[in-house]
């Protein structure tokens, strides 16, 4: 009996290709994973050094702004251009220092100061019978009553009278004190002043009619002047002084006329 021939084999595993074992996949993955990740890392490191640089522009950009304001560049401290910028305005204020200092210096140098003295010769004024009288002028007429005519008075001046001679001394002003129109008659005409404070010292000058000087500092036993024009007294103008011993004192007191003897200090 004939047997049919065996049956072929069965077929064995197929070849596998060699990217399909397990360590050819996993080299794969890797390589795959390497690549995503590289592109990746690149990004994150060029984005972080991008926005260095966006931040290194942003922070120059406001210290450039803010350049002129001492607030800005202090607040960017870390920059170099915000220590450079602090740098440049420290010594722009010491400049300005240096400068106030030269120009004060100067000021106080130059600076001078001039005192002027103004100094009045006395020696130089005289009394002067043709201003008008410092309390009053008046008119009398021989016989005049009340007699005696009185009037007060304050003496003292700026002249000193001792240039005039004859006995002429003491301080008075350069008008006269009072002036008399006279209306003679045969009759004597006496001038004296009486200070108010018994003891102060008082002068009397006389200017007559004629032009002549007439002076008294004490009489009758007292600090009180006199002047007498005895006989007939002259018909006209007289110019009254009443002066101070004692140069810058004033003395308070009445001046009395009288054409009577028995009046006197």
């Amino acid at each position: 009996m004939a047997y049919p021939p065996p049956p072929p084999p069965p077929p064995g595993p197929a070849a596998t290709s060699w990217w399909r074992s397990p360590a050819a996949l996993f080299l794969i993955g890797i390589v795959v994973a390497a690549a995503i990740a590289v592109p990746v890392v690149l990004l994150v490191l060029g984005g972080d050094d991008d926005g260095g640089v966006a931040g290194s522009t942003t922070a120059a950009a406001t210290t450039t702004t803010a350049g002129p304001t001492t607030t800005a560049a202090s607040t960017t401290t870390t920059a170099p251009t915000t220590t450079s910028s602090s740098s440049t305005s420290t010594s722009t204020t010491s400049s300005t220092t240096s400068t106030t200092t030269s120009t004060t210096t100067s000021t106080t140098t130059t600076s001078t100061t001039t005192t002027s003295t103004t100094t009045t010769t006395t020696a130089a004024l005289t009394l002067d019978p043709t201003l008008p009288a410092n309390y009053q002028e008046f008119a009398l007429t021989s016989g005049f009553l009340p007699d005696p005519w009185s009037a007060h008075g304050t003496s003292g001046g700026i002249v000193e009278v001792s240039y005039l001679g004859g006995g002429c001394n003491g301080w008075a002003s350069r008008a006269p004190d009072f002036q008399l129109d006279y209306t003679a008659a045969n009759a004597s005409l006496r001038f004296y002043f009486i200070a108010d404070n018994a003891g102060d010292d008082t002068t009397l000058i006389v200017n007559d009619p004629l032009g002549n000087w007439a002076c008294n500092d004490d009489s009758y036993g007292g600090r009180n002047p006199t002047v007498d024009f005895t006989g007939t007294a002259p018909d006209g103008i007289y110019d009254i002084w009443i002066g101070s011993y004692a140069q810058g004192t004033n003395i308070q007191g009445t001046l009395y006329i009288t054409e009577l003897d028995a009046n006197h200090p």
